[in-house]
């Protein structure tokens, strides 16, 4: 599936990782429209205790989820609220990986799922669900 274009921005633009890309895929303005952010929640496999979001496009959809479950974030390194059971690690945008691993080692325990919007790694060594993957954007 191809990320919507009206949310690809154009430029030269730093990305959390550090590295610089051409390309900013806005997830945070997509999960503001109603019918993107319905197609995505609907994507995340819904059969989990706990949600846990990375801030902010991850913690967004994890509290949508949180109608059904328990929820959770990783926001300035730290974990707010509580994990239950499983759990399904949530972020909007992976280029390297880092901020999953960061998330994973602090709270002790390896999810049942990890799932991104926009998937743009180049090298893959988690076995990540997303709703995109970069690779079909070009």
């Amino acid at each position: 599936m191809r990320f919507p274009k009206k949310y690809i921005k154009k430029g030269r633009f730093k990305l959390h990782s550090g590295q610089y890309s051409n390309v900013f895929y806005d997830v945070n303005e997509l999960l503001t429209d109603f019918y993107e952010c319905m197609k995505i929640i609907k994507k995340i496999p819904s059969n989990y205790q706990t949600y846990v979001g990375i801030a902010t496009g991850g913690a967004i959809l994890a509290s949508q989820l949180s109608i059904w479950r328990n929820w959770a974030m990783i926001k300035d390194g730290e974990l707010k609220g509580e994990i239950i059971g499983d759990y399904c690690l949530i972020d909007d945008v992976c280029t390297t990986e880092n901020s999953l691993k960061e998330a994973i080692k602090l709270i002790g325990k390896t999810p049942k799922k990890i799932f991104v919007v926009m998937d743009r790694r180049k090298q893959k060594t988690l076995n990540i669900l997303s709703m995109y993957n970069e690779t079909l954007n070009h």
